[in-house]
C-alpha cells in the first residue's frame, strides 16, 4: 500500500514539473474553443524550495509562488511591484536595485549584511558579507521570461546556508524546450501623474537545435521606469527616472538518458541619475512637496552584474547527482548627498564647504560550486548529501568629496578608502526524510559551515584611518526537524524548528571626528537565529478553494548592528536580542471558470527582548519596517464564452504602520511611516495571438510613504522618505508565437 502511493507520488510530481502556472489552466474544446464550466480544470503549482520537485501543497514550509501570469497581471517589472503582494516580505530603498529586503521582520532597519538569500534557480546571487554591499544594493532581477519567483519564508540555513535566516527569495527562470520553437514579444507604455513617461520591451525566443537534444533559449529586455522626484536646488526634474537593460542565454543538452547539462549567461545593468525619495521632516511634514527633495549634487547610481552558470545533473536510477557551478561579476557605484550632514559641521570647523559628496563603489568576483546527490522523490527514506564552496573577492572604494562655490571640490580630505577583502565557505549539509506512515513524516537536516575572512583598509582622511590587514574564521551549524501529517492529499499540516545564521567578520576602522576615538570593535560576530513554525495548507479535491495557513515564533540573538556617530558608522553586536511572533493566511477561490478570487494576509509583532543602548531602543520596542498587519485582495474575472476573452481585475494592499529606527537613536533617527492603502485596476482582450492589457496603478493617486532613511537626520537634515509611484495609466501588449 505504502510502495503504490510512493509511486503515484512520484509519477505525478514528474508529470507536474512542467506545470508551473498558479492561475486556472482552461481546458480545450476538440475544436479549439474556450472550454465550459463543466471542462474547466486547473493545473498543479510544483516547487524547488526543498531542492527538489514536489507540490507547493506538500512542502513543509510556508512558500508563497509568483507565477508569470501572476507577475504580468500586476504588470510588475521589478521587484517592488509584487513585493507587498507577498505576506512576511517587506522592500525598503530608493529605487531599483538600490535598497535592502527582509521577511518576516528580521531586520533592525539598516542591515549590515543581507538576512534574505537570493537565487536564481539555484545559483545565489551577491555577497554573503557586509563588504560586497548586499545589504544596501538588493540584487532586483528583471522580471522576465520566469516561470515564477518562489518566497521561502523562515530560516533557510540547512540548505542554502548563510545569510539566509530570515528567508530566500528565488527566481525561477523558464528553461529551454527541447522540442517546441517558439517564443514572444511583448511591450508596454505608461504615463505617471507627476511624473515623466515609462516604457518597457522585450523579447524571447526558444529554437529546438537537434530535437530532444538540444535547445537555446535567448531573451532581452529594456525597461525606462519614468521619474516623479523633482530636486529643487538643481532644478532637474524626474531625477529617479531609470534605465535597465538586460539579457539572458539558455543551452539545454540532454545527450543520453538522464544526463541533462544547462549552460546559462546573465547579464543586466541599472542606471540613473538620481534617487526616489521626497525630503520629509522627523514629525512626518514633507519640507516642500510631497515629490520634492532638494540637495546640490547630482546622485549617480550604476549597477552591473554578470552571472554564468553550468549545471550538470546525471540520474543513475537509485539516486540523482547535481553539480552547480556560479561565477558572476558585480559593480555598483553610488553618489549620495550627504551635504545636510557635513556642511554644517564643516563650516563650523571654518570650511567654507557647500556640499558634502558620499562616493562608494563596491566591486565583487565570486565562484560557487554546489554538488548533491539525492534519492528519488516518493521513496520510504527521501534524503540528499551536498557539499557547498564560494570565493568572494570585494573591493570597497569610497569618499568624501568636499565642495565650495560654484561646486568646485575643495583641498581637503575628509576620507578616502579602499577596503579589499576576501571571504571563502566551505559547507556540507544533508537531510533525511522517513515515510514512517503513508501519511506521517519526519524530516532531519544539517549544515557544517567554515568560513575564512581576510579584511583590510588602505585610506587616508580625517575620519577612515588604515587600518593592517584582519582575518576571522567561524565555524557554524545549523539544523532543520519538520514533521508532516498528511490528512489526505489536499490536507497537509506541518510543524518546523530551523535555524539560521549570519557572518561575523573583521570590522570597519572608522573614527569618532569629535573625539578621536574608534567607533566600533575590532570584529564583530555572527548572529544566529531559532524559528519554530507550525501550518496547515489544504485544498478542495477540484483545486477550486484553497487555504495556506502558518504560525510562527522567531528568536533572534547578537544581533548584527549598523552604529553611526557623527555620520560615521561602524559595526557591532548587540548585547541583547529580539523575537518575533506572527501569522500568515492566504486564501484562493475559484467558485466559476472565470472568477478568481485570492487574499494574503500577515500579522507580525517583532519587539526587543531588552533595552540596548546602540540601538537607543528600549525593551519591548518593535523591530523597524514591517508593519503589524498588511493585507492583498486580488479579484480577476475573464469572460471565457467570447472569443476575445476579455478580462477585468483588481488589487487592493494595505499595510499599517511602521517605524524606520528607533525612538532614541541618535545616528539613525526615528520616522514613523504612516498606514496605506492602495488600489490598482486592470482589463484586457486578446485578439489571436496578441494580448492587451490596460491598467491603472494607484487609482486614488495616494503619496504612501514606503521606507524612510534617516542618517541625514542625525545633525539635522532632511528624512528622505520613498513616497509611491503616483497614479499611472498604461497599456502592454503581448505577442505569442
Amino acid at each position: 500500500m505504502a510502495a503504490d502511493l510512493f509511486k503515484r507520488r512520484k509519477a505525478l510530481l514528474l508529470c507536474g514539473a512542467t506545470l508551473l502556472i498558479a492561475t486556472p489552466a482552461i481546458a480545450q474544446n476538440v475544436d479549439g474553443t474556450p472550454g465550459s464550466e463543466e471542462n474547466f480544470e486547473l493545473t498543479e503549482i510544483i516547487v524547488t524550495a526543498q531542492k527538489r520537485y514536489e507540490r507547493l501543497i506538500d512542502t513543509p514550509q510556508s512558500v508563497t509562488a509568483v507565477t508569470a501570469t501572476d507577475l504580468e497581471k500586476l504588470g510588475a517589472t521589478q521587484l517592488v511591484d509584487f513585493a507587498n503582494t507577498v505576506p512576511g516580505l517587506q522592500v525598503t530603498g530608493q529605487g531599483a536595485g538600490l535598497g535592502g529586503i527582509s521577511m518576516r521582520g528580521v531586520t533592525t532597519g539598516v542591515d549590515v549584511g543581507p538576512t534574505v538569500g537570493i537565487y536564481v534557480d539555484d545559483i545565489p546571487y551577491g555577497s554573503s558579507t557586509v563588504y560586497g554591499g548586499s545589504s544596501t544594493f538588493v540584487t532586483d532581477v528583471a522580471l522576465f521570461d520566469l516561470d515564477r519567483v518562489e518566497v521561502l519564508r523562515g530560516p533557510q540555513g540547512t540548505l542554502y546556508g548563510a545569510s539566509s535566516m530570515g528567508g530566500v527569495l528565488k527566481y525561477v527562470t523558464s528553461q529551454p524546450s527541447l522540442r517546441t520553437f517558439g517564443g514572444s514579444v511583448q511591450a508596454g507604455a505608461s504615463a505617471t501623474r507627476h511624473g515623466n513617461a515609462s516604457y518597457n520591451g522585450n523579447g524571447v525566443v526558444n529554437i529546438p537545435i537537434v530535437t530532444d537534444k538540444v535547445a537555446v533559449r535567448a531573451s532581452g529586455f529594456h525597461s525606462r521606469p519614468g521619474g516623479y522626484f523633482d530636486n529643487a536646488m538643481t532644478g532637474d526634474r524626474n531625477v529617479d527616472a531609470t534605465r535597465v537593460d538586460g539579457g539572458r542565454a539558455d543551452i539545454l543538452i540532454e545527450p543520453a538518458e538522464g544526463l541533462t547539462i544547462r549552460l546559462t549567461g546573465f547579464g543586466q545593468d541599472i542606471r540613473r541619475d538620481g534617487n526616489a525619495y521626497a525630503d520629509y521632516t522627523l514629525q512626518g511634514q514633507p519640507l516642500n512637496d510631497p515629490l520634492l527633495q532638494s540637495h546640490p549634487l547630482v546622485e549617480g547610481f550604476t549597477s552591473t552584474f554578470r552571472v554564468y552558470s553550468g549545471t550538470i545533473s546525471y540520474d543513475f536510477g537509485g539516486a540523482t547527482l547535481t553539480s552547480i557551478t556560479g561565477y558572476q561579476k558585480t559593480k555598483r557605484y553610488q553618489l549620495a548627498d550627504n551635504s545636510a550632514l557635513y556642511a554644517p559641521l564643516l563650516q563650523s570647523l571654518g570650511i567654507p564647504a557647500i556640499a558634502v559628496g558620499n562616493e562608494t563603489t563596491y566591486l565583487m568576483r565570486k565562484f560557487t560550486e554546489e554538488a548533491r546527490l539525492a534519492s528519488p522523490t516518493g521513496d520510504r527514506f527521501e534524503w540528499q548529501l551536498g557539499g557547498f564552496y564560494t570565493h568572494e573577492d570585494a573591493s570597497v572604494r569610497s569618499g568624501l568629496p568636499a565642495y565650495g562655490t560654484g561646486l568646485v571640490e575643495l583641498p581637503i580630505n575628509l576620507a578616502n578608502a579602499t577596503a579589499p577583502s576576501l571571504y571563502r565557505e566551505y559547507a556540507f549539509f544533508g537531510d533525511l526524510t522517513w515515510h514512517l506512515t503513508d501519511r506521517f513524516d519526519v524530516t532531519g537536516g544539517i549544515r557544517w559551515a567554515q568560513n575564512d575572512q581576510k579584511y583590510a583598509q588602505n585610506s587616508t582622511g580625517l575620519l577612515v584611518p588604515s587600518a593592517p590587514a584582519a582575518k576571522s574564521d567561524e565555524g557554524v551549524t545549523t539544523y532543520l526537524v519538520s514533521g508532516r501529517y498528511r490528512f489526505n492529499d489536499n490536507v497537509m499540516a506541518y510543524a518546523s524548528y530551523a535555524t539560521g545564521f549570519r557572518p561575523g567578520g573583521p570590522n570597519i576602522a572608522k573614527i569618532n571626528p569629535t573625539t578621536g576615538a574608534l567607533v566600533a570593535p575590532p570584529a564583530f560576530s555572527s548572529d544566529t537565529l531559532r524559528s519554530y513554525q507550525g501550518g496547515l495548507k489544504a485544498e478542495t479535491s477540484d483545486r477550486r478553494f484553497s487555504l495556506d495557513g502558518s504560525v510562527f515564533y522567531i528568536d533572534w540573538q547578537d544581533i548584527q548592528l549598523a552604529t553611526v556617530v557623527d555620520g560615521v558608522s561602524a559595526i557591532q553586536n548587540s548585547g541583547g536580542g529580539a523575537h518575533i511572533k506572527g501569522a500568515e493566511l492566504a486564501l484562493t477561490a475559484r467558485p466559476t471558470a472565470g472568477l478568481t478570487l485570492s487574499g494574503a494576509f500577515a500579522y507580525n509583532d517583532g519587539a526587543l527582548d531588552r533595552a540596548d543602548a546602540a540601538l537607543g531602543a528600549r525593551k519591548g520596542e518593535r523591530l523597524p519596517n514591517a508593519a503589524r498587519f498588511t493585507a492583498s485582495i486580488n479579484a480577476d474575472y475573464v469572460f471565457r464564452q467570447s472569443d476575445l476573452q476579455p478580462t477585468i481585475g483588481a488589487t487592493w494592499r494595505y499595510a499599517g504602520k511602521r517605524t524606520a529606527s528607533f525612538d532614541a537613536n541618535a545616528g539613525l533617527p526615528q520616522y514613523r511611516l504612516p498606514a496605506y492603502n492602495l488600489t490598482d485596476i486592470r482589463a484586457g482582450i486578446t485578439l489571436g495571438e496578441v494580448n492587451l492589457q490596460a491598467y491603472v496603478h494607484n487609482l486614488f493617486d495616494k503619496r504612501a510613504q514606503l521606507s524612510a532613511a534617516t542618517a541625514l537626520s542625525s545633525l539635522g537634515g532632511p528624512a528622505q522618505v520613498t513616497i509611491l509611484r503616483p497614479r499611472t495609466i498604461g497599456l502592454t501588449a503581448g505577442w505569442y508565437f
